[in-house]
């Protein structure tokens, strides 16, 4: 590891990891907790109707777990063996529903907050389902806020923090003209924290979803670069990359870049079965004729990018997600200073909650499209 500063910037170079061999953490191979999915217990009943569009995963302190379904509209809490216990909210538009829920976040007292889509309602659940309290963003003073020329402002919560205060993405619009056609577009965002009494704090100016702008050509690419974001710990800590490189900024809750993380990693090739997989995947009865014909004029992508996806865990460490593959990732962990402790392989596709001795996520099968979320023991 190489720590230099640059102009008050300090940069982590990682080039092996930290843990030794009598300190390595690691994950359990079978799942404590199931809940729905192919692997649910039968004895348990039939829950997998109910786990179904999960945006968000986290535990109580009574060992139960939290799963916030946007299909469903609704919080389920499960036991830790898997039965179910009790849904709170429901679709509508009254007090304690939800038009499209997209957060779900635990604070202390296993209050329960859920964020609905666009600037909806923020409400405020007891454990028993009780509506505890209720607000929304002023739409006017977030526009007020960020306004500048060339750019529309923020149209929902992109990430929420437990003060009340969340990040949005402040989409930068070009000026005069259209995506050009047949070539990777990045739309040019800033990301901004925006607090109680609604104070902007920029987070810098990123490239977000690269996409294909050609009619009637399928608009995806796989493996795409993107920007990967991240928040948690005490005092505030925003984590955000790129995914071009094996690079991650670090900042404080007022936007001041602090630090910069990177490691040396060896790339992953992209294979023409990868690709294949891809296709069938996110469009299986798409015509890939067009977009193959784009696809294959373009500079060829031989590499996955390094970077695709972040998140805190409940003691302040940083976890990178280097890999994503259907059932599984690989996350690499980082401590608070940016030194990269070691790698661990996740069995989820998808990972939600990490705490100190468990981690939880999100599985689907691949053959029905089932999902299911699983909890698996984290050794520290």
């Amino acid at each position: 590891m190489v720590v230099r500063d640059s102009a008050g910037i300090e940069i982590v170079e990682n080039r092996i990891p930290g843990w030794a061999a009598d300190d390595v953490w690691t994950v359990a191979p079978q799942p404590e907790i199931v809940i729905g999915g192919n692997d649910a217990p039968a004895s348990l009943g039939d829950s997998t109707h109910l786990v179904w569009s999960v945006t968000d995963v986290a535990p109580l302190s009574d060992g139960r777990v939290a799963v916030l379904s946007s299909r469903e509209k609704r919080v389920f809490l499960f036991e830790p063996s898997g039965e179910f216990a009790r849904s709170i909210g429901r679709e509508g538009r009254g007090p304690g529903e939800f038009g499209y829920p997209e957060h779900l976040q635990i604070l202390p007292g296993d209050t329960l907050v859920v964020w609905d889509y666009m600037f909806g309602p923020v409400t405020y659940f007891n454990p028993a389902g009780e509506v505890l309290r209720s607000w929304r963003v002023d739409v006017g003073a977030v526009v007020a806020a960020v306004r500048k020329p060339n750019q529309r402002s923020p149209e929902r919560v992109h990430l929420p923090m437990s003060d009340g205060s969340y990040i949005g993405q402040v989409v930068l619009l070009p000026v005069g003209s259209i995506p050009p056609p047949d070539v990777p577009y990045r739309v040019p965002v800033e990301f901004v924290r925006i607090d109680s009494a609604y104070g902007v704090y920029s987070l810098g100016r990123w490239e977000q979803d690269e996409h294909l702008y050609s009619p009637g050509v399928h608009p995806e690419l796989p493996f795409a670069f993107d920007v990967q974001l991240a928040a948690g710990d005490d005092p505030l800590v925003v984590y955000i990359s790129s995914s071009d490189r094996y690079e991650v900024h670090q900042f404080t809750g007022t936007g001041a870049l602090v630090r910069i993380v990177r490691r040396t990693a060896a790339p992953i090739p992209i294979t023409t079965a990868d690709v294949e997989e891809w296709k069938d995947r996110v469009a299986p009865s798409a015509d890939w004729d067009a977009w193959d014909q784009v696809v294959a004029a373009l500079p060829p992508r031989d590499f996955r990018p390094p970077v695709v996806g972040l998140l805190v865990d409940s003691e302040g460490y940083l976890w990178v997600q280097d890999r994503a593959d259907p059932g599984n990732s690989v996350w690499s962990v980082f401590d608070r200073q940016g030194r990269w402790q070691g790698t661990l392989e996740v069995p989820l596709e998808r990972l939600e909650w990490v705490g100190p001795e468990l981690i939880l996520g999100v599985r689907r099968d691949p053959a029905t499209g089932l999902e299911g979320v699983e909890g698996y023991r984290l050794s520290r």
